[in-house]
């Protein structure tokens, strides 16, 4: 995982937050990935805006683990499946905001392909 996940203004994957099944089992992705209640994460009003709305959700969680020490916020990223180097460029480039972006990057990635194995997407 050492290049981006997905490349701002160019959709990327993040243009297919705007089906309402993929953006629900995204979120249910970043819960279980970052061990959260289902009712910490809501869904976006504007799916043209969920992308940002859920890093802007995702952001409060990275910033109370990384309060805590690196320790917390390392064991999350290898429950999201963010490599350390990764993490590290991430955070030098932009912070956690860029971090959080990358983890909803990342959830969504897992989602894209658990449908496409199944032959849904």
């Amino acid at each position: 995982m050492d290049k981006p996940l997905s490349r701002s203004g160019e959709g990327g994957m993040q243009r297919h937050l705007d089906r309402g099944d993929v953006l629900r089992a995204t979120m249910d992705q970043l819960c279980k990935d970052l061990a959260l209640e289902p009712s910490k994460l809501t869904a976006p009003t504007d799916p043209a805006d969920a992308f940002e709305a859920l890093r802007a959700q995702v952001l409060p969680v990275l910033r109370s683990l990384s309060d805590r020490g690196p320790h917390p916020l390392q064991v999350a990223m290898y429950r999201v499946d963010i490599a350390e180097p990764h993490m590290r460029r991430a955070m030098a480039a932009g912070g956690l905001h860029a971090l959080a972006g990358e983890v909803v990057l990342r959830a969504l990635q897992k989602v894209l392909t658990r449908l496409r194995s199944v032959g849904r997407f």
